[in-house]
């Protein structure tokens, strides 16, 4: 959002001058904080990190492959809510953009309450899917140090010549010891032991 403001600040990305101060105009009336519009071209990277926005509109008649490689990385350098509008009607035109980073595709006539609507959907959307991708990233996380974990235990239970719960009790108190995670342990554990296994 903008410095000392809960106002979302939007950049305008549109080759067509005619479109691009339509939509500067209704955002304007919405009380939208707008960039100065940029037109479609090689560094925009760059420009956008510069203005920081809290959403992106991009104005293309029909987006290409070219077009469509360009907004994808973007969203990957800068992501965030991103709308496309466009004349292209074509499921597959929307479904390559989605796959892009664009969280809402609009076709039709540009109206003030029909735009205001169109970004709070993208901006939702691009929140859910975030939370969702963040969710993922975690579980995946988990199931990688459990592993982790578990692999630790079967090796001090060797060692030790205990149980798996017994094996788990050490390394709990291992990693209270040394005031570090569960995971941290059992990985310092598998890395010892790889080293002495490879001197051997």
């Amino acid at each position: 959002m903008g410095a000392g403001t809960t106002t979302p600040s939007v950049l305008i990305i549109d080759n067509n001058p005619e479109r691009a101060t339509s939509l500067v105009q209704i955002l304007e009336a919405s009380r939208y904080e707008v960039a100065v519009p940029l037109r479609l071209q090689e560094d925009l990277a760059v420009q956008v990190s510069r203005i920081k926005p809290d959403i992106i509109l991009i104005g293309v008649d029909f987006p290409g492959h070219a077009i469509l490689d360009w907004v994808a990385a973007l969203h990957a350098e800068y992501p965030c809510p991103m709308v496309m509008f466009s004349r292209d009607e074509r499921s597959e035109t929307i479904q390559a953009a989605t796959r892009a980073g664009v969280s809402a595709y609009a076709v039709g006539k540009l109206t003030g309450a029909r735009v205001k609507t169109i970004i709070e959907a993208a901006i939702a959307r691009f929140y859910e899917f975030r939370a969702l991708q963040e969710e993922l990233e975690k579980t995946k996380i988990n199931l990688a140090e459990r592993k982790i974990i578990e692999r630790a235990k079967e090796l001090v239970a060797q060692q030790r010549g205990c149980n798996e719960a017994q094996a788990y009790q050490i390394l709990r108190k291992m990693a209270m010891n040394r005031r570090k995670r569960l995971a941290e342990v059992s990985q310092d554990i598998l890395s010892v032991a790889e080293v002495l296994t490879n001197k051997l």
